[in-house]
């Protein structure tokens, strides 16, 4: 769902972090790419560290989609240093990236088009991380919780 998200409204937050930001049209590109990383690491990592409430309240549209939800600032933090690092670019310019494509995305997850999650597992399928290579084995013991091996 989350590269569903992404792929989506590509052209828009390439477009706007173009005109915002004035990156050549390859950079914009590599920035989106990095920002679904980043975001669907985010999220894999509050899961993991067993923060389902926090990450199903904002999948559910009952947190925060700003930076003032703890998970969307780590995620924007996050995204600020990976945009720095692997496109070469100010801190400056990364902020700027993070602030257009953070809110668009964290908006469209939370918002009722993307559905609802109604416990751990459905949260997990709803994200995409679901089946054997899902959030069930990457937490590995803890895969039972799933209903998974």
């Amino acid at each position: 769902m989350l590269d569903n998200i992404i792929n989506l409204g590509k052209e828009h937050m390439a477009k706007l972090i173009q005109e915002q930001t004035q990156l050549e049209s390859s950079k914009t590109d590599e920035a989106v790419g990095v920002t679904k990383d980043t975001v669907i690491d985010g999220l894999k990592g509050e899961l993991m560290k067993g923060n389902f409430s926090g990450v199903m309240d904002l999948f559910n549209g009952k947190a925060p989609t700003t930076t003032s939800n703890p998970i969307v600032r780590s995620i924007t933090d996050s995204l600020v240093t990976n945009l720095a690092s692997k496109l070469g670019i100010s801190s400056s310019i990364a902020k700027q990236i993070a602030n257009i494509a953070i809110p668009f995305i964290m908006n469209k997850l939370s918002s009722d088009e993307t559905g609802k999650a109604n416990d751990k597992k459905d949260l997990v399928e709803q994200l995409g991380f679901g089946g054997d290579e899902g959030i069930g084995g990457l937490l590995g013991g803890l895969g039972g919780l799933f209903g998974g091996k």
